[in-house]
């Protein structure tokens, strides 16, 4: 017991010692929240009911009611004054039961960052949003929301960070943008607002993100582009952008990445190969009438940059092969003799190896797994087809091929796929003129979870078929195969079908970049009318055949039941005729 006491006594003093680091290491109690604020959160939060049992608590002191990255409630405070604590963060995000914007949410006027991105939020931004004049942060993409930009939005003079991108509001861009000079990081596009980009965008000197896109109406000199020193990020996708490339140059040190695709803009490539050491993606496709030439490059390198529907000359950049099959996608020098194959059916495996899969007929899908990088194109020289990758996520390195990693009881067709951020087009070269039956394969095998949502657009032969296509929504849920069948004329020799991205669907779950079109396969066989040609090979499968046989079969055996019956009667009868004579004779 003796030798026991100083061991007791260590413990006696070491606990509170112990304790009273604890308490130190954590700081004093918080202060309370200001009442206003705390009154304004609750009635927020009941309406959108997310208190739950936190009815009472003090929000600062809480926190954070939900803390993944797909899901988050969080409130963030500035108690530097020691008597009250003033709520100057609140992110809610990824709730889809979020329909409305509580208008006790304006009380908070304190507020420097306001995310409520990936909800449901409906209706028009309220006019209030003007009461928040020390924002700095402004998310509310991704949601559900319509009507104009209130003019209101002009007094966010604070305003760092604005995206509204993935939402419904239309009309112009407002003028008032100009004014909000503290602006480094704009995004706005996925909507239904109008051109021109106003001039005075140019006043926005301290920019490093700029993405515009989507943008309906009049067209838009490129003019308003100035040397703005700390841009890293320059997105102008499908902005009715005119004029020359960048000319005369601009001062853009930082610029990382460039994307003008879809466009009207004219001049040379080279205006923009000034930027080509610095930059990690450039992409300038389908601007028709940008033009000049791009030299040779040493073996093993790949060009940053997509040129694809261009007048870009790249003879030096690859090979005869592909060099023809280009010349023809742009109808220049197109040497038909040199596409010896009108092939009338192809089949792709898209992101995956050559494989074979047996519907109705058994079919051999060739593979398509080249990394495109950034931004590229791949030509199969064998086949005649080409995959054009436009677009990459500025701020991660997106896979351009994805695969299911689970095990599933998919077809393995289904659990390899080519995404883009942008767009994807394949280009089918040389086909036999005539009608032919697209089918296309489908599953979200990467926004498995979570409020993530996969959305985009195709179109075939320059016609849309689909606008705003969910393929989890579509199919039933993540992981389960869909397709879709589309009938179509080739006239021209040429079959172009477009997958891409336009703005709509989360951006980041589960991980930066999961957004824009996938596809897993695609077939395309000549269009055959069963009424008019029926399918002459025995082995087809095909239900007409099945019938037929079936009529067969069951009239064979009609008539072996039919012998079997007249047979047994013969029997019957000499026997019977037997019987009677045996009895005569007796």
């Amino acid at each position: 017991m003796a030798r026991s006491a100083p061991a007791l006594v260590a413990v006696f003093v070491l606990v509170p010692a112990l304790l009273l680091a604890i308490a130190a290491a954590q700081g004093p109690p918080l202060p309370p929240t200001n009442p206003s604020d705390a009154a304004a959160l609750h009635a927020v939060f009941r309406q959108w009911r997310l208190e739950g049992d936190a009815a009472a608590e003090d929000p600062c002191g809480k926190g954070a009611w939900s803390g993944s990255f797909a899901v988050n409630a969080s409130v963030g405070c500035d108690c530097s004054s020691g008597v009250e604590c003033r709520i100057t963060q609140l992110n809610v995000t990824g709730y889809r039961n979020i329909t409305e914007i509580p208008p006790a949410l304006f009380n908070l006027t304190e507020l420097v960052t306001l995310d409520l991105s990936n909800n449901y939020l409906s209706g028009s931004v309220p006019r209030e949003v003007g009461n928040l004049s020390k924002l700095e942060t402004w998310h509310f993409n991704n949601n559900n929301l319509s009507g104009y930009f209130p003019h209101e939005s002009s007094l966010l003079r604070n305003l760092k960070s604005l995206w509204m991108f993935d939402n419904y509001i239309e009309g112009p861009i407002p003028e008032f943008i100009q004014n909000l000079t503290n602006l480094t990081d704009l995004r706005l596009y996925g909507m239904k607002l109008q051109g021109p980009i106003p001039q005075n965008v140019s006043k926005l000197i301290n920019l490093e993100n700029l993405m515009l896109g989507d943008l309906e109406g009049n067209y838009t000199s490129f003019d308003f582009v100035e040397n703005w020193a700390n841009l890293s990020t320059l997105s102008l996708r499908k902005c009715g952008l005119t004029g020359q490339l960048l000319s005369p140059p601009r001062n853009l040190p930082k610029l990382k990445y460039l994307d003008l695709t879809s466009n009207n803009l004219s001049g040379s490539i080279k205006l923009l190969l000034q930027y080509k050491d610095s930059l990690n993606f450039m992409d300038v496709s389908y601007n028709p009438s940008v033009n000049g030439t791009l030299r040779s490059i040493p073996a093993g390198q790949k060009w940053p940059i997509n040129y694809i529907g261009t007048s870009v000359d790249a003879n030096g950049t690859i090979n005869s092969g592909s060099l023809t099959i280009l010349n023809c996608l742009r109808m220049q020098e197109c040497n038909g003799n040199d596409l010896t194959d009108h092939a009338t059916s192809f089949a792709i495996n898209c992101g995956g190896k050559e494989t074979s899969y047996s519907d109705r007929m058994p079919t051999v899908f060739s593979e398509d797994s080249t990394d495109l990088g950034g931004a590229g194109f791949h030509v199969n020289t064998t086949s005649h087809w080409v995959v054009s990758h436009v677009g990459s996520d500025p701020f991660s390195k997106s896979p351009g091929i994805v695969q299911d990693i689970l095990d599933t009881d998919m077809l393995e067709l289904y659990k390899t796929a080519r995404t883009s951020t942008g767009a994807l087009r394949y280009y089918v070269v040389g086909l036999a003129n005539g009608k032919y039956t697209v089918q296309l394969f489908f599953a979200e095998i990467v926004i498995v979870d979570g409020p993530g949502r996969r959305v985009f657009d195709i179109d075939i032969q320059d016609r849309n078929i689909r606008k705003d296509f969910d393929i989890a929504k579509e199919a039933g849920g993540s992981r389960k195969p869909t397709n879709i069948t589309h009938e179509v004329i080739v006239d021209n020799s040429i079959l172009v079908i477009h997958l891409y991205w336009s703005g709509r669907g989360t951006c980041c779950i589960p991980y930066e970049g999961a957004y824009g079109p996938l596809v897993s396969a695609i077939k395309v066989t000549h269009f055959q009318d069963p009424k008019i040609s029926p399918p002459q090979a025995p082995h087809s499968g095909s239900s007409r055949q099945d019938e037929k046989r079936r009529g067969i079969i069951a009239g064979i055996a009609a008539l072996c039941i039919a012998a079997a019956v007249i047979s047994s009667s013969v029997v019957y009868l000499w026997w019977k005729w037997v019987s009677l004579v045996k009895r005569s004779m007796a």
